[in-house]
């Protein structure tokens, strides 16, 4: 497993909800170490979700970690363009309304910057992944149920 690796944010919010999915994705982190990356849309939609401020506080340390150690991926105008060409192409191609489709927007985002910068999605959204991969080559996923066990 010598790929780098960034985390959907569905990924963080079922391991809060699931201890025995928090066993299996801290046991993740120990295998991927180093090579594990927080996406900044990542973070944007952690933190919109944070409605206490226990839950700010987590999601600030949570953050912290990623940031000091410099592993964020942070989308350039160039994942922002090619998001953008992808979304056209879901809007034209496959009739997704993606008007009214903001964590579409977040999703696409999230995949094309992965792919620049060379990172594995590990996520449980794998229908709208499998739907943007068929217009995003390079672009790479992979289910969070085959890489946490």
């Amino acid at each position: 497993m010598s790929h780098i690796f960034a985390l959907d944010t569905n990924i963080y919010i079922r391991a809060l909800r699931d201890p025995t999915r928090l066993t299996l994705l801290k046991r993740f982190l120990i295998r991927t170490g180093t090579r594990l990356r927080l996406n900044a849309v990542v973070a944007l939609e952690l933190r919109a979700g944070a409605r206490t401020s226990a839950h700010e506080a987590a999601v600030g340390d949570l953050l912290a970690s990623y940031a000091t150690r410099e592993r964020v991926i942070v989308p350039s105008l160039s994942a922002y363009v090619e998001g953008g060409r992808v979304l056209a192409a879901l809007g034209a191609g496959e009739r997704v309304d993606v008007s009214r489709a903001g964590s579409l927007v977040n999703d696409v985002l999230i995949a094309a910057s992965c792919r620049e910068a060379g990172a594995r999605l590990v996520t449980e959204n794998v229908g709208d992944y499998n739907a943007v991969q068929r217009h995003l080559r390079g672009f790479r996923f992979v289910s969070a149920d085959e890489v946490l066990r």
